[in-house]
């Protein structure tokens, strides 16, 4: 199995990079982990040339999409910030445009972990988190298997137990 984790989380050694460093650890297979924070990562312009052929963009994005093309697995994580997902995550989920307009690439059959992180305690933003099944996934014809979600994640490895404990139960 090929597997493809991106943290979308700012912090080194935060929630989000705790819980999917647990979760890749127990999956078998080839496994390749970005962290969005480090990398070379540009907005989407919008001005379609994806539609005819690779992104302009000259940044990381390209490569991490085209492996994420080749994998069995996106674990994909994020912390919820004022509801929603990081910038980092947000940023390269646009640039997944680039295959959504190019019918010679895909993403469709693609399953997807998905791991968030949010302060509140509370399940205010499990609407937006499911939505995320959708959008952007579902449309790319990805299958979101699992969604794990931190709630009351407070500084580095706080709030995070049963999170952690959902992982270590989680059969793939």
């Amino acid at each position: 199995m090929k597997i493809v984790a991106l943290i979308g989380s700012p912090r080194v050694e935060g929630n989000c990079d705790i819980l999917v460093n647990k979760l890749v650890e127990k999956l078998d297979g080839e496994k390749e982990c970005f962290f969005l924070n480090k990398l070379d990562i540009n907005p989407c312009n919008a001005c379609q040339a994806c539609q005819k052929g690779d992104c302009v963009k000259h940044d990381d994005v390209n490569d991490i999409v085209a492996k994420i093309e080749d994998a069995d697995l996106l674990v994909f994580s994020s912390p919820i910030y004022f509801g929603q997902i990081s910038a980092q995550a947000k940023t390269i989920i646009d640039r997944f445009y680039m295959v959504a307009q190019n019918p010679e690439r895909s993403l469709e059959g693609t399953k997807v972990i998905q791991i968030y992180t949010q302060a509140n305690p509370g399940d205010s933003f499990d609407p937006y988190i499911e939505s995320m099944k959708m959008m952007p996934f579902g449309y790319l014809g990805m299958e979101v298997t699992k969604t794990i979600i931190a709630r009351g994640a407070g500084p580095k490895g706080e709030g995070i137990e049963e999170a952690l404990k959902e992982i270590e139960e989680l059969e793939i």
